[in-house]
């Protein structure tokens, strides 16, 4: 036993002996011997033997595939790696192989290939460095992170997780501080530029962060309050304009020398004794009820619309002004023209009992009757009834359905309320009373119709068509020549009027013309037209072109539209109209000739969805687009002559044109006697 053990000791000094001899060859310096005393007699523990683990030689940056966007993050990886172990990473050839075992797919077989060429033992690694980026890396990185980051908006997300993105471009970028400032002010979103503006300015770059934080931190607070506040049962002031109630007929033993004691001073000691002992309100002097149910106080005939003494002369005394709007109410063959009040204390958009009768609207019994209370929370009146969809048409071509509810309100029988106002988020002008433009939504939805005729329609018009002279194959198309339809907006068709533009060129703004009186009076009542039409509408484009008058060989004048800005850079369309030799040879054989004359030609085709703005003019009454083809496109002619317009549709009959496409004029015959 003795021996096996002293074997083992043998063994165990030897391999210790070997082992401090390899240590010995791997350190340097003059303390060697003390360096082998302390690893030796630290080597049977497990923790300091885990300590003697060289650097890491196994550790591998994440597989690169190709991808542009990751070459980046994997040489960042790659170089880390070289600095930890940088023993193992001296030469050359080791970084090129670390990397190289990191790649795959595409980025490997481009290795394979291009170390075929050039043998990795006699390969700088700089050289390999640069070809690598050369074909993975992005070539105008600091270009491309700028674009992105003049692109970049907050939009809806918060702050703080729009900041991630904008430092990593900033960063990519190579942009001062001071321009990274203001470019972060303008990527926020209106929200949040609101209430930075109620703070002080930020002098550098990280404090307009901070501020920007806090304030998308408050009002994501104050949010969340606003959502855990309990509803309020109370009804919001929807009106505080007078309401008036029905009046009830005065009693024939109410004395006239009664006085009415609203808005004087208190009753008198003898003057409350003698109502109290006659039994008479101490409101209105009226007998049968108690001053709690008097009906003059409850629902009082005019109150008063604010605080302002009501001495003096009525005529004379100063009547606010308010905001009303021209608006056309329809409902079958009824069509009244009056003017709506714009009121954004009202909750809800009200109608007159009266104007309900008179147009005959359809009525609905409301589920939960609304309360009407006035500025102070006191109530006028209570309603259980709203009409039916309205058809409503509001300053021009505005058109959409609404439902009021009814109220008795004799003096503003029309009231477009809060709702109403939030839905469609009209732009007001105060000065001149009148809506100067629509909300996006309203484009897309409430200006794409025309407007009817604004006045009733004549009896005489409604007369059957004479088509005695007409030859009876013309009969069937007795609809295509109606006046009206031809005005009417007509609707998107595959071949709609398109504007394509020169890429780079820059949009064309022309100036705005002097017009004489007379012209003044044709200008307006040109825009009233084609907005009552729906062939105009107001614009908010960056293009404007010039309107100004031609006069024509009867003294009138002709609108005109100066689009040779615009036309100089559309894209030009050669589409070759036919030529009137092949027409004429066609019909050579023909005894009778048919002219069909298109009503409002250029009118007819809709200009492509999207690009009525290139077609925006400015006028003194304000900016406005076409949503029909103009006169002054240099691709009107082609336009107008697609395939369903073609001449040669019309040298057999039948089939006609079909109605909904092409409204005519009545078509004229001459006899070829030959």
């Amino acid at each position: 036993m003795d021996r096996e053990k002293q074997t083992e000791d043998s063994a165990e000094t030897m391999n210790n002996h070997r082992w401090t001899q390899k240590m010995n060859r791997t350190q340097q310096g003059p303390d060697s011997a003390l360096n082998t005393c302390s690893v030796k007699l630290n080597f049977p523990t497990a923790t300091s033997a885990s300590t003697l683990i060289p650097e890491n030689v196994r550790q591998q940056p994440e597989p690169f595939f190709g991808d542009v966007s990751a070459c980046g993050g994997f040489l960042l990886q790659c170089d880390l790696i070289f600095q930890q172990a940088p023993r193992y990473y001296q030469a050359d050839h080791a970084r090129i192989s670390l990397i190289v075992n990191s790649l795959r797919s595409k980025a490997l077989q481009w290795a394979q290939a291009f170390l075929a060429a050039h043998p990795i033992t006699h390969l700088p690694f700089e050289r390999f460095l640069g070809e690598f980026r050369l074909v993975f890396d992005q070539p105008r990185k600091q270009e491309e992170a700028t674009r992105r980051l003049l692109s970049l908006k907050q939009g809806n997300r918060p702050v703080s997780e729009h900041l991630i993105d904008f430092r990593i471009l900033a960063v990519e970028a190579g942009w001062p501080d001071l321009a990274l400032k203001g470019i972060f002010y303008q990527s926020l979103n209106e929200r949040i530029k609101d209430h930075l503006c109620t703070q002080p300015e930020a002098d550098t770059f990280e404090n307009l962060v901070t501020a920007a934080l806090r304030s998308d931190l408050r009002l994501q607070e104050r949010q969340t309050e606003r959502k855990s506040k309990p509803p309020s049962t109370l009804v919001n002031p929807v009106l505080h304009l007078p309401l008036v109630a029905p009046a009830s007929p005065a009693s024939p033993s109410v004395k006239l020398e009664e006085p009415m004691q609203i808005g004087h001073s208190k009753l008198s000691l003898e003057e409350r004794k003698k109502r109290r002992d006659e039994g008479l309100c101490f409101y209105c002097g009226q007998a049968g009820h108690l001053l709690s149910q008097c009906a003059v106080r409850l629902n009082p005939p005019n109150p008063p619309l604010n605080d302002r003494p009501r001495g003096g002369n009525s005529e004379t005394s100063h009547v606010p002004k308010f905001l009303y709007v021209p608006v056309k109410i329809c409902n079958q063959s009824k069509i009244l023209e009056t003017k709506a009040l714009i009121d954004s204390g009202a909750e809800h958009s009200l109608m007159d009992q009266s104007l309900v009768q008179e147009l005959s609207l359809p009525v609905e019994v409301l589920d939960n009757a609304v309360n009407a209370a006035g500025l102070g929370g006191k109530q006028l009146s209570r309603i259980t009834k709203r009409t039916g969809p309205v058809l409503v048409f509001t300053s021009g071509n505005h058109r959409e359905y609404l439902h009021f509810f009814i109220t008795q309100c004799p003096q503003t029988p029309l009231i477009l309320g809060f709702s109403w106002l939030q839905k469609h988020n009209p732009c007001l002008d105060w000065g001149s009373s009148r809506v100067t433009n629509w909300s996006t939504f309203c484009m897309a939805n409430c200006l794409q119709s025309a407007v009817p005729h604004t006045k009733l329609p004549d009896p005489g018009s409604s007369k059957e068509i004479d088509l005695s002279n007409i030859p009876t194959c013309y009969h069937d198309l007795r609809s295509v020549f109606c006046k009206s339809r031809a005005s009417a907006l007509p609707p998107h068709r595959p071949y709609d009027c398109a504007i394509e533009l020169l890429n780079g060129a820059p949009l064309p703004k022309s100036k705005l013309y002097n017009l004489s009186g007379p012209e003044k009076s044709s200008m307006e009542a040109y825009i009233q037209e084609a907005l009552s039409l729906g062939h105009i509408r107001p614009s908010s484009s960056p293009v404007a072109a010039g309107f100004f008058f031609v006069e024509k060989k009867d003294k009138t004048l002709r609108p005109c539209i100066d689009f040779r800005e615009l036309n100089q850079i559309t894209v030009k369309d050669k589409y070759s109209l036919p030529l009137l030799e092949s027409v004429f040879n066609s019909v050579q054989q023909a005894k009778f000739f048919t002219k069909l004359d298109l009503r409002n030609a250029y009118h007819l085709v809709r200009m492509r969805e999207g690009d009525e703005w290139k077609t925006a003019f400015n006028t003194p009454l304000g900016h406005f687009e076409y949503l029909v083809m103009p006169f002054g496109l240099t691709n009107a002619p082609a336009c107008l002559y697609p395939p369903p317009f073609h001449l040669s549709s019309f040298y057999s009959l039948p089939p006609p044109p079909p109605p909904h496409i092409l409204p005519l004029s009545l078509p004229t015959h001459t006899k070829c006697n030959k």
